[in-house]
């Protein structure tokens, strides 16, 4: 079994490694022409990579939720194998998108309202904001 060390560092190596792919996933996701589409794809790629989930049943340590969900598929361990764990991952991207939408509404307000406020100073020929920066 492995020692507390190293599940710590187990942890830290997989958070990082996610961390490293997030550019990635943005990446493949600009072209994308609709923002909620791309947060929505964006986030769920996040949840699902990060959201954990207990192993076993009486298990102490954390695992992530798709790999638990994989082996749960391909030997179940209990009757609602798992749902068990999709309910997480669902919970974490429903809180993960929520919380995208507002802050994109957010900043789409303000930009609107700075686009507003000045008007006529600082924006070219068809009168866009040169410094506003809201995801389309």
């Amino acid at each position: 079994m492995y020692t507390p060390e190293n599940y710590f560092w187990g942890c830290f190596g997989y958070v990082l490694g996610v961390l490293m792919a997030t550019p990635f996933i943005w990446w493949a996701t600009q072209r994308l022409p609709w923002y909620p589409l791309r947060a929505f794809l964006r986030m769920l790629s996040l949840a699902v990579l990060l959201t954990p989930a207990f192993p076993y049943a009486g298990m102490s340590y954390l695992a992530p939720a798709w790999a638990t969900a994989a082996f749960e598929l391909i030997r179940p361990t209990m009757e609602h194998g798992v749902r068990r764990v999709l309910m997480p991952i669902g919970f974490s991207f429903a809180l993960l998108y929520a919380l995208n939408l507002c802050v994109w509404q957010l900043r789409k307000a303000r930009a609107e309202k700075q686009a507003g406020a000045s008007g006529s100073a600082g924006g070219d020929e068809n009168g866009a904001q040169e410094d506003s920066v809201v995801p389309s």
